[in-house]
């Protein structure tokens, strides 16, 4: 999403617009709290984490249900869930941090960083990487979901997928692979000469984004939640253990929604890419052929009613996660369920609550 300066009268007439269909915030959250306390139900989440922005600060924050059901142990707004594939926008925003520091070319071959890659890598770049354009194939089987294999690294972790070929020519169609930002993390490895670990830590630390760690099942990852699964009868079981050290970059982050909602402020009012670097991390990515994509450079990009809208989906073994931000009313929202439920009716249910929090915080369009 482009940050366009704009001049100060148009900016309090936009706020003012806002605050009147809304409310004030105090209203808004009791309204919000109605809306998540009667919908939590129908999710079947045993853990659901909702936090909410206008105006780019946080007026809503609620946790219900549990983070473990086996010790009872209550969900808590600081509870941090596996993100899923809400990683790739911050995956998204530390490439790009890179690139705007110069420490990565973001339009070079990714052999121009890794030489030993197959020759299918030639043409392709780390901004086809980012828009799900480079032709890395996603997961094969339930096998690789599943992996057991800790990588200590993501150089380490391409060797599971970098000899297939590709699925097309670099650029020419959009498929989504979250193998592309293993690739990805491990070009910034090179680029960097550090760790996809050690390369999040210090961005996290540069910019003052608490909150975040890294999947580690090896590592003790304070408050982090219990992940379960939800069948299409509703029963919910402990989820198969997993290693996500195979997706660290596009599927291996854990946070808690305040801190996830956090992050996406920061990116939005230019704490942490510049103006024109933000324009391109927002922007929809174009094929060879000039068809739009659905990504801009780790970031989902759409519309909803005329205003555009920013954020991701994610879904993997234990966790299902949404976040959808509008930059023009600083309106966000994060979801962060503690179990996969995609073959339930809670999925949809997950989503009916998402369009019904997006009713109360935005404005119907003229």
């Amino acid at each position: 999403m482009t940050r366009i300066a704009l001049c100060a009268w148009l900016v309090l007439s936009t706020s003012a617009v806002v605050l009147r269909a809304q409310g004030e915030p105090a209203a808004i959250a009791t309204r919000l709290d109605r809306i998540v306390d009667a919908g939590f139900k129908a999710t079947r989440c045993p853990g659901l984490s909702v936090a909410v922005s206008t105006n780019n600060a946080i007026i809503y924050s609620e946790a219900l249900g549990l983070a473990d059901i086996e010790q009872k142990v209550p969900l808590r707004t600081d509870s941090a869930h596996r993100l899923a594939s809400l990683s790739k926008p911050v995956t998204g925003t530390i490439i790009m941090d890179l690139v705007q520091s110069g420490r990565l070319k973001i339009d070079i071959p990714v052999k121009s960083y890794l030489a030993d890659l197959p020759a299918v890598y030639d043409r392709v770049t780390v901004r086809h990487l980012l828009s799900h354009q480079a032709g890395v194939r996603d997961y094969r089987d339930v096998a690789e979901v599943f992996s057991a294999v800790h990588y200590q690294t993501s150089r380490d972790a391409v060797r599971a997928f970098v000899n297939d070929p590709l699925l097309f020519e670099p650029g020419t169609r959009t498929a989504y692979s979250t193998f592309g930002f293993t690739m990805v993390g491990a070009v910034a490895e090179a680029a960097a000469q550090e760790t996809f670990q050690q390369i999040s830590k210090e961005f996290f630390r540069r910019y003052s984004i608490r909150g975040f760690d890294l999947d580690d099942p090896e590592a003790i990852v304070t408050k982090r939640v219990r992940g379960y699964l939800v069948n299409q009868d509703g029963e919910t079981t402990n989820t198969r253990a997993y290693d996500a050290s195979n997706k660290y970059p596009g599927g291996g982050f854990t946070a808690s929604a305040e801190d996830y909602l956090r992050f996406v402020i920061a990116v939005a009012t230019g704490r942490v890419l510049k103006p024109e670097t933000l324009q391109q991390t927002w922007t929809r990515q174009k094929t060879s052929n000039g068809m739009d994509s659905p990504f801009g450079l780790g970031w989902g990009v759409s519309q909803l009613e005329g205003r555009k809208m920013v954020g991701f989906n994610g879904l993997q073994p234990s966790t299902t996660t949404s976040i959808h931000y509008f930059p023009s009313e600083g309106v966000g929202i994060v979801l962060l369920c503690n179990a996969e439920i995609t073959k339930a009716e809670g999925d949809q249910d997950l989503s009916k609550l998402m369009a019904d929090l997006q009713a109360v915080l935005l404005p119907k369009p003229n």
